[in-house]
């Protein structure tokens, strides 16, 4: 499709779409097994005679008559079918309008990116019809969508590029990107006209309305403490990337849960993880389980692979790692660098003990960048470090916030530049150990 130069008038809403019911799905699957036996192929991606396009909706509405088919519909039938066997199913749709610039599919879940906005088109298909319709698409494009290869990238005849992950690595269901391009070319002046050379700031301003959703807005507004009021407002904002460190069962996964909650609902958000353990609070999800790492000729994918794929080609608004604890460390890193909005959990006692394990991560994957360059990699990256730690207090242990520090780029000696917007306790200049010498130096002489 051309849509050079054209005069187009923006709709205030993109298309709608008729979903599937389960009738649909069964007579698609009756017509293809006759199909199938009459040795009759839908035309290839590559051919876009329409001739050929014609000829096979006037073979599949033949067989829909001769299955009895609905005589008052059996055109938009015939459609159904022929789209759903020939091309990209009822996405087609949307690939036929201009505005629309990207298509998302979660679980039998349809939103698309119109002209800039998100909007959700809800439940359009079993996810089992989305599942099918990817293998199809890999089938097409000559590429595989089975067993250990469970992802797939490919180009779609017009030039846009086609992303699925299915079950068992999506763990949500089938998930899809149809990424369009150069559909819509703007001259200077339409893009003058639209306001693209009018300064606007790409910053958020550190307020409440900075934070689309109203109903958000009123939660983090109830919040009682500046702490969780901060973080909130920072995963409700999609204004930076945040580091929860601690030392095991500190809370850190807990506090993640508790703030994708706050995570904008009109926002796609893709979770991977080395194992389900997450508890997230979204609608919209592209969740995924793979193996930090796979023995050496182990057939599978790795989840560093995995973050790889979805940072650069399923366009999520954040990015949720449970844990990084291996080679996904130098993968987060750069979807940071790339300007996404990434939360993740790591070990650590301290913030800076955070922060040297993760360059160490990276590092670990690949030496040769050095220490420089993985260090000018995550003070570009990273934004915020949350600090979580287990407290003993009255013969109980209680899982507290200890620290939330900004990272601020590097100093002139090269290390992190970090200023502390809370700490639970003062730092004192003598240390706990020293202290704790000394006051048991002096129980001594007083017995």
């Amino acid at each position: 499709m051309d849509y050079a130069g054209a005069a187009l008038t923006l709709p205030s809403q993109p298309p709608q779409i008729t979903p599937l019911s389960t009738a649909d799905l069964a007579m698609i699957d009756r017509v293809r097994e006759v199909l199938v036996q009459r040795a009759i192929q839908p035309p290839s991606w590559r051919d876009m005679a329409q001739e050929h396009r014609r000829r096979f909706f006037d073979e599949v509405r033949s067989v829909l008559i001769e299955l009895d088919g609905n005589k008052n519909q059996i055109n938009r039938d015939a459609q159904t079918v022929t789209d759903a066997l020939s091309g990209v199913g009822l996405l087609d749709q949307l690939l036929r309008d201009p505005y629309v610039e990207e298509i998302f599919v979660r679980n039998g879940q349809v939103a698309v990116e119109y002209d800039g906005t998100f909007h959700y088109l809800g439940q359009l298909a079993d996810d089992r019809y989305f599942e099918d319709l990817a293998v199809h698409v890999a089938d097409q494009g000559g590429a595989t969508l089975r067993g250990d290869r469970p992802a797939v990238l490919i180009d779609l005849p017009c030039g846009e590029r086609f992303t699925a992950i299915v079950p068992r690595l999506s763990r949500e269901g089938t998930a899809i990107n149809i990424r369009t391009f150069g559909r819509r070319v703007k001259t200077l002046e339409a893009m003058e006209e639209s306001g693209t050379f009018t300064g606007r700031s790409a910053f958020t301003q550190g307020l409440l309305q900075d934070v689309g959703d109203q109903a958000l807005r009123e939660r983090i507004r109830s919040l009682q403490m500046a702490p969780d009021r901060f973080l909130a407002w920072l995963a409700a904002s999609l204004s930076g990337s945040l580091l929860i460190a601690g030392e095991m069962g500190s809370g850190k996964t807990t506090l993640l849960n508790a703030l994708s909650g706050f995570l904008p609902r009109q926002a796609p958000v893709a979770v991977l993880e080395t194992f389900r353990e997450l508890e997230i609070q979204h609608p919209f999800l592209l969740r995924t389980v793979a193996p930090a790492e796979l023995a050496e000729g182990t057939p599978g994918v790795t989840l560093d692979w995995v973050l790889d794929v979805i940072y650069t080609r399923m366009n999520p608004a954040a990015i949720l790692v449970g844990e990084v604890v291996g080679p996904e460390a130098l993968q987060f890193l750069k979807a940071t660098c790339l300007g996404r909005k990434a939360i993740t959990t790591i070990h650590g006692g301290t913030v800076e003990e955070a922060l040297m394990r993760l360059e160490q991560l990276a590092l670990a994957c690949a030496p040769e960048l050095g220490l420089a360059a993985v260090r000018s990699m995550v003070a570009m990256g990273l934004d915020v470090v949350a600090l979580m730690a287990r407290v003993a207090c009255h013969g109980r242990v209680e899982r507290s916030l200890q620290a939330i520090a900004v990272v601020d780029g590097i100093d002139e000696r090269g290390d992190y530049r970090l200023k502390y917007l809370y700490r639970a306790e003062n730092p004192k200049e003598t240390s706990l150990i020293e202290t704790a010498y000394r006051q048991l130096d002096q129980e001594g002489m007083v017995a």
